[in-house]
């Protein structure tokens, strides 16, 4: 006979989005992505990849905010955040597009396949 296993505790992991906007219509969606990510560091990690990848895309003043968010310290604010419980975010205007990135701590649960119910036979 198979044991099961109790799910673990509830661990705080970390809700990731990115929406894309087109500023010229009535704030329609165009984009959405999600992820979920482990920590803070990790989290806040993805945006800073995804804000360098368009930075070339940027006026001089977006991509300055930009750079100075993604470089040394630029974002300690936002893990701080993350780390107290509370969501972050950032947000950039792109060739007629709203950018924004959101993170919101949420509890994930350990649901392994040994915690599930054995089959019916």
């Amino acid at each position: 006979m198979r044991q099961s296993r109790q799910p673990g505790p509830p661990l705080t992991a970390f809700w990731c989005e990115r929406v894309v906007y087109e500023t010229l219509g009535a704030d329609s969606r165009t984009h959405t992505s999600r992820c979920s990510r482990p920590n803070p560091g990790e989290a806040i990690r993805a945006i800073r990849v995804d804000v360098r990848a368009i930075k070339d895309t940027l006026a001089p003043a977006e991509r300055e905010r930009a750079l100075r968010w993604t470089g040394p310290g630029g974002s300690v604010g936002a893990v701080a955040a993350l780390y107290r419980g509370e969501p972050c975010g950032f947000s950039l205007s792109s060739e007629g597009r709203w950018i924004e990135w959101t993170v919101r701590p949420y509890l994930a649960f350990d649901v392994s396949d040994l915690s599930l119910l054995p089959r019916a036979s």
